[in-house]
């Protein structure tokens, strides 16, 4: 049997030297020490990246609770009959909040994002979006979308919470769109890794099988 090639990769985190294999694409290397990505050929990581966009789950809004799975694709669709908005009796002075610029808003986790999210908005109101750590309930990454557009990051792996915000005239992180703001929250958890993530659609569609639910915005 022919000996396994290897080579010796000094991790950018902890400074550990690490003998690795042969690069796949199903997975990015690991220090054995803290667990951080390796360094990896570019090549390599499009292709990854490739490979993982083919295990993509799309979640969408919808007016029904049935599941529709596709060939390669799972189909998430959130009912339109379980999304009820709930206005927070927050006083507002919007004076001089600026509209965000449409993208990520704020990042809290440091770690690589090697996981792909798609977030696609209809028409409409602008619309804040909290990933949040399920366990650990800390916020993971924000966004700021206006309404129609589609937006595409990488986010970190990990298990998370999905909660978002809606509302027309921006007011700030804390009080978001002021007294008219809506808040809602995914009921399940979203597993990322770097050969699975999501395609989310908060446009209403019919044969949903994801629910939401209206939130307190202490909550959010």
């Amino acid at each position: 049997m022919l000996p396994v090639p290897t080579r010796e990769l000094r991790c950018s985190n902890c400074g550990s030297l690490n003998r690795v294999g042969t690069y796949g694409i199903d997975k990015l290397p690991r220090c054995g020490k803290c667990q951080s990505g390796l360094p990896e050929p570019l090549g390599k990581r499009l292709l990854r990246r490739f490979y993982a966009s083919r295990r993509l789950i799309m979640i969408t809004v919808g007016v029904s609770a049935v599941a529709i799975v596709r060939p390669t694709i799972l189909t998430d669709l959130l009912s339109d009959s379980s999304t009820p908005k709930t206005t927070t009796k927050v006083a507002a002075d919007c004076t001089g909040y600026p509209q965000p610029v449409s993208g990520v808003y704020a990042t809290y986790d440091p770690s690589e994002r090697v996981a792909p999210l798609t977030i696609k908005t209809g028409p409409g109101s602008y619309y804040y979006v909290k990933l949040e750590d399920s366990v650990t309930a800390r916020p993971v990454m924000t966004f700021f979308l206006r309404g129609g557009e589609v937006f595409r990051q990488d986010v970190p792996e990990g298990s998370f919470v999905l909660k978002y915000a809606t509302g027309d005239t921006w007011c700030g992180d804390r009080a978001l769109f002021g007294p008219t703001t809506s808040t809602s929250q995914a009921d399940r958890v979203f597993e990322f890794s770097e050969t699975r993530g999501y395609t989310v659609e908060l446009i209403a569609r019919k044969g949903g099988n994801l629910r939401t639910r209206a939130i307190d915005r202490s909550q959010f």
